[in-house]
């Protein structure tokens, strides 16, 4: 059924042209585990340090790793916080039940890794700091400790490093030692598209909406994000070919159908914390039927655990993935079947950010590849 998707520097290694064999595109099922997914298969342990871990992704990140068996949290860098007690930065940890180490300054880092006090970075920085971090420590950048950036530094394949998104790369991925995270919105858009992609249904312009929370601004205060500015409305900001996340679909988009697409995206940042609620539209190169649509979507979505197809007729919202990995998806034909409506609601904190995080680690690990990872959304 599906076209055996093409990927070039960047989204897998760079000498690949198409994906492992037999797998057609498809999902690689995940083991089945128990409770958290440590039942039969249990991989490598990792003694993280997190960097830039008072933001908002990097305590999201905290949050997730304490409940996962193979994470140790062996240290807690920020360049503000150095020296503080983690409970007296992290708002929601009860030191009472687990105990992490205080914080220290970012500048740390190299010697944490230079003594192997350290074997895994996940990097929670604002973007061009970790890329400039290594530029600056050449010892660091040429160490075999793992690595995982949640900036957008390195998801052109910059340095080594392999684009993370599991449900396109997941053979990739598995045991890499370099994985840069996906940004909040591409995930959810090529997620929303990636059937459509990969089956060669999809021409241009491919036109891209979402509303976002505000989490996904980071934890810098800014007056657009402030509370006055934002309560009661919704507004559009760098609409167009503007936003730096365009570049990232465009690559994305290509890779998959095998050739360049048009893409215009309009973000709007909505009065909650977060979320991400997007719907993509695009021309068809035939016509398909919304059946066959939903039938190619289910197929090849069956077997991933952290992405939900809707019932017929239901339609995405942020509450229902509020906290949990899942980013939850609808489609749908217009116009005769000319025209492709897919929607897609996540966590740009989770699923967006850190919970994907976590699902590269475990393939970086060899643990079942939802050891530590909600599934269930927080409504309410």
């Amino acid at each position: 059924m599906n076209q055996p998707p093409k990927f070039a520097a960047g989204l897998g290694p760079a000498d690949t042209a198409v994906s492992p064999a037999g797998t057609g595109g498809r999902a690689i099922p995940s083991a089945e585990p128990a409770g958290h997914g440590a039942r039969a298969i249990q991989g490598a342990t990792a003694r993280v340090a997190v960097l830039g871990a008072s933001g908002y992704t990097g305590q999201e990140f905290i949050r997730l790793a304490l409940d996962h068996p193979g994470i140790e949290l062996a240290a807690l860098l920020s360049r503000e916080h150095g020296g503080d007690p983690a409970d007296a930065v992290l708002a929601g940890l009860d030191a009472r039940a687990r105990t992490l180490p205080a914080f220290a300054d970012a500048a740390a880092l190299g010697r944490l890794v230079a003594d192997q006090a350290v074997d895994t970075i996940v990097a929670c920085l604002p973007r061009g700091a970790f890329r400039e971090l290594l530029t600056r420590d050449d010892a660091l950048a040429r160490s075999p400790v793992r690595m995982l950036d949640l900036s957008q530094d390195h998801r052109d394949g910059a340095e080594g490093f392999l684009y993370g998104l599991p449900e396109a790369l997941r053979a990739w991925l598995n045991h890499a030692q370099r994985i840069a995270n996906p940004g909040c919105y591409p995930t959810a858009a090529t997620l929303a598209l990636l059937p459509a992609l990969e089956s060669g249904w999809v021409a241009d312009p491919v036109m891209v909406s979402a509303l976002s929370g505000v989490s996904g601004a980071g934890r810098s205060g800014a007056l657009r994000t402030s509370f006055v500015e934002l309560d009661g409305g919704a507004s559009i900001y760098r609409a167009g070919t503007e936003h730096a996340h365009v570049a990232e679909m465009a690559r994305n988009f290509e890779r998959l159908a095998g050739e360049p697409l048009r893409i215009g995206f309009t973000p709007q940042l909505a009065p909650m914390a977060r979320g991400i609620l997007l719907t993509a539209t695009a021309p068809l190169t035939r016509a398909v039927a919304p059946a066959e649509a939903r039938r190619v979507y289910q197929e090849r979505f069956e077997h991933e655990p952290f992405v939900r197809l809707l019932d017929e007729g239901a339609w995405p919202e942020t509450r229902a993935v509020r906290a949990s990995n899942r980013c939850d998806i609808a489609v749908t034909t217009l116009h005769g079947g000319r025209t492709l409506l897919a929607t897609a609601a996540l966590d740009n904190l989770v699923k967006g950010a850190a919970g994907q995080a976590i699902q590269n680690l475990n393939l970086m690990l060899g643990w079942p590849e939802i050891t530590g990872l909600p599934r269930h959304g927080s409504p309410w």
